[in-house]
C-alpha cells in the first residue's frame, strides 16, 4: 500500500496532522485495507517531510494538549503524487490490495498513462493466471487434496479478480465512466 501516495492525496485536499489521515482511513473503512498503524503513518509523514513532498504549515500549542503539528503538500509533493500512483502498478502482482490506493486517487493520472499502467499489470496479471492454471493442471507436482493444489486454487481466484477489477477499471475509463470520487468523499469528511 503506498500510504504515501495517500498522504499526499489528503494534502493536495486539505492541509491535516497525521492523525486525521488515519481518522480519514477508518472513517472510509479503508484502514482494513491498508493495514495502517501510528507509526507508519508518522513514518510516511517523516519521510515525505526529508524529501520536502510536505512541509510544517503550522503548529498548534495547547495546555491541555500535546502540541500538533499540521502539514502542507509542496509543488514537490504535487509532482509527486503521480509517481506513487504509477509504482503502485509495478508492485507484486500477488498482492491484491496494492492498486486500492491507485484506484482511489487514480484522478491524479494521466488517462493514457493510466491505461497503460493498467493495461501492462493486466497483462502480467493474465500471464501469472495462466501460469497458476498450467501448475493446477500439474497432478503430479500438485496433487489434488495437497495444500499447494489449496493455495494455487485460492491464487487463481484472487487473479481472476484482479483481472476482472482491471478490465471493469480499463473499460470505464475509455467509456468516460470512471469516476474518481476521492475529492468528494474528502470534501465531505474534512467539510
Amino acid at each position: 500500500m503506498s500510504l504515501k501516495l495517500v498522504i499526499l492525496g489528503v494534502l493536495d485536499y486539505q492541509n491535516v496532522h497525521p492523525y486525521d489521515v488515519k481518522r480519514f482511513l477508518k472513517h472510509y473503512d479503508w484502514n482494513y485495507l491498508f493495514q495502517i498503524n501510528d507509526a507508519k503513518i508518522y513514518y510516511a509523514f517523516d519521510s515525505l517531510l526529508k524529501n520536502d513532498y510536505i512541509s510544517v504549515a503550522k503548529v498548534v500549542e495547547n495546555e491541555k494538549t500535546p502540541t500538533k503539528t499540521v502539514y502542507a503538500i509542496t509543488e514537490k509533493g504535487r509532482a509527486q503524487i503521480e509517481k506513487e500512483l504509477y509504482k503502485l502498478f509495478k508492485k507484486d502482482i500477488l498482492s491484491y490490495k496494492t492498486l486500492y490506493p491507485a484506484l482511489l486517487f487514480s484522478d491524479y493520472a494521466d488517462k493514457y498513462k493510466l491505461l497503460f499502467y493498467l493495461n501492462e499489470r493486466k497483462n502480467a496479471v493474465s500471464r501469472e493466471l495462466e501460469l497458476s492454471h498450467e501448475r493446477a493442471a500439474d497432478k503430479t507436482a500438485n496433487p489434488e487434496n495437497a495444500a499447494t493444489a489449496l493455495i494455487i486454487k485460492n491464487a487463481i481466484q484472487h487473479l481472476k479478480a484482479d483481472v476482472d477489477l482491471l478490465d471493469n477499471w480499463i473499460a470505464r475509463i475509455e467509456t468516460g465512466t470512471f469516476n474518481g470520487n476521492i475529492r468528494e468523499e474528502m470534501a465531505e469528511f474534512f467539510g
